[in-house]
C-alpha cells in the first residue's frame, strides 16, 4: 500500500455523498481487496480485516493481533491508524466505533446479487456491518478507476490488435488455398497456423483461437482439439475468434466470420443482422456518452432489440460484450442485460468488446463479429478495430478477389 492510493481514493469519495468505503477481506474471499490495498503477492494474511478509508482524515485498519506484525510491514510509511483485535468482541467495538447510524458506506456488495462480479461481501458479513444502522453502497464504479488503461496501455492494445489482423488475416488465406487445392483442413490445423502468428507477434495468450466450422460456430465457446475437429465443408460458415496481449498490458479481442463458397441468403441475412447490432451499439455509445450516464445494460438493449426485431432473439445467447483489460473478461462494466443487468457506469479510461451473435444449431450456423472500444477522457468512446464489412469468402475466387474489406 502507499499513502498516494488512500489520498486518491478519499479524492474520489469527496465526489461521492459517502462517508468512506470500508474494504473487507478474509482468506481471499474479495478478489479485489489486493489489488485495490496493492498487497504484495503471498502475503500471508490468514484473518479477517476491515480497511476503513473516510472522506477525509486517517484510514484505520481493524485486524486481528496476530497480523499485526504483518501487517506493520505492509504498511510502512503509511499513515494508517492500526487498531489490533484478540477477538471477535473487539473487532464488533471498533467497527461500532467507527460506523454511526446513518452513514453511506461503499464496499464490495451489489444489491439483489444484480452484479455479481463485484459482490464480495457475503451475507453473514453484511448483516453484521447493517447492524450497526449503516447504509450499504455498492463500490462497483469506484473500483472501475482502478482499472482505467494509461497513454501506453491504450497504445500496446492496438499493437496487439495489429498483430491479430494479422493472424486472423493469415488463418483465412490458410483455409482458402486449401480449398481451392482441393485439400483437406481442419479446425485445429487453422488454429495453429492463427496461433503461430499470435505467438511471433510477441503477444501472450491464456488460450489458443477458436476456429469453428458450421454447426461447431452455434456453440459461442466451441474449442477445436488435435483429435477430432471437423474438416471444412463447402457451405459451412468459419467462425475465427483470436485474443492476445502484450505483458501486463490491456488484450486485443476480435471475432471475424467467412464462408466456404457462396453463402446462402438465410446466411446473408443473419450477418447482416448481426452487422447492424454491432454497428447501431457503437452508434448508441458514441451519440449517446454526452447525453447521459450510460450504464452498461443500455448498450446490451440497443443491440438486442436488433437482433429481435429480426427474428433472432432466442438465437443471442450471451450479453453483448465485456471489459476488457489487463484480464481478458476483466472486472469493470461489461455489455450485458441478459445474463445480469449490468448497472455499472461506462467511464473514460475503460475499455471493452461490442460482439453480437446469432447461434443457429438447427441450420448448422453461428456468427458473431467482435470490435473493441476505448473510452477516451476527452474524445468518448472510438473503436479501436477494423470492422468487418464484407464475408471473406473462402475456395472459390481468387485471393485477391475475395469479398474483404478490411477498413474500421
Amino acid at each position: 500500500m502507499n499513502q498516494k492510493r488512500i489520498e486518491h481514493i478519499q479524492t474520489l469519495l469527496q465526489e461521492t455523498a459517502l462517508e468512506g468505503w470500508l474494504v473487507y477481506d478474509f482468506q481471499g474471499l474479495n478478489r479485489f481487496a489486493a489489488t485495490l490495498l496493492e498487497l504484495p503477492a503471498g502475503a500471508h494474511l490468514t484473518r479477517r480485516y476491515f480497511l476503513w478509508i473516510p472522506r477525509k482524515g486517517t484510514a484505520v485498519l481493524i485486524h486481528n493481533s496476530i497480523e499485526s506484525g504483518t501487517w506493520r510491514r505492509l504498511a510502512t510509511n503509511l499513515e494508517l491508524e492500526m487498531r489490533p483485535c484478540r477477538g471477535h468482541l473487539e473487532m464488533s467495538a471498533e467497527l461500532e466505533h467507527l460506523l454511526k447510524p446513518g452513514m453511506k458506506v461503499a464496499a464490495e456488495y451489489s444489491p439483489n446479487g444484480q452484479v455479481p462480479y463485484v459482490s464480495m461481501l457475503d451475507g453473514g458479513t453484511l448483516e453484521w456491518l447493517r447492524s450497526f444502522g449503516i447504509e450499504l453502497v455498492s463500490s462497483a464504479d469506484l473500483l472501475q478507476e482502478f482499472i482505467k488503461w494509461s497513454e501506453e496501455d491504450l497504445a500496446s492494445h492496438r499493437r496487439a490488435v495489429a498483430t491479430l489482423i494479422k493472424a486472423k488475416n493469415r488463418g483465412f488465406e490458410f483455409l482458402h488455398h486449401r480449398l481451392q487445392a482441393g485439400e483437406t483442413v481442419t479446425e485445429y490445423q487453422a488454429q495453429q497456423e492463427i496461433l503461430q502468428v499470435i505467438l511471433a507477434g510477441g503477444l501472450e495468450t491464456d488460450h489458443p483461437p477458436i476456429v469453428a466450422f458450421g454447426i461447431h460456430a452455434s456453440d459461442p465457446h466451441y474449442a477445436p482439439q488435435a483429435q477430432g475437429s471437423s474438416a471444412l465443408e463447402r457451405g459451412e460458415c468459419v467462425l475465427i475468434d483470436l485474443w492476445g496481449q502484450e505483458a501486463g498490458r490491456p488484450h486485443g479481442d476480435i471475432t471475424w466470420m467467412g464462408f466456404a463458397g457462396t453463402p446462402d441468403l438465410e446466411f446473408l441475412h443473419a450477418w447482416e443482422t448481426v452487422k447492424s447490432a454491432r454497428d447501431e451499439s457503437a452508434r448508441f455509445l458514441r451519440q449517446s456518452f454526452e447525453t447521459f450516464v450510460l450504464e452498461g445494460w443500455m448498450v446490451d438493449q440497443c443491440a438486442r432489440e436488433i437482433i429481435e426485431k429480426a427474428g433472432y432473439g432466442p438465437y443471442f445467447t450471451h450479453r453483448l460484450g465485456h471489459n476488457l483489460g489487463v484480464q481478458l473478461h476483466g472486472p469493470g462494466a461489461n455489455l450485458d442485460d441478459l445474463e445480469v443487468r449490468d448497472t455499472r457506469q461506462l467511464l473514460p479510461g475503460l475499455g471493452f468488446t461490442i460482439e453480437p451473435g446469432i447461434y443457429h444449431p438447427e441450420h448448422g450456423y453461428g456468427i458473431r463479429s467482435e470490435i473493441n472500444v476505448f473510452i477516451h477522457e476527452n474524445g468518448g468512446p472510438r473503436i479501436t478495430t477494423p470492422n468487418q464489412h464484407n464475408l471473406f469468402v473462402l475456395g472459390d475466387e481468387d485471393w485477391a478477389k475475395v469479398i474483404y474489406d478490411g477498413n474500421a
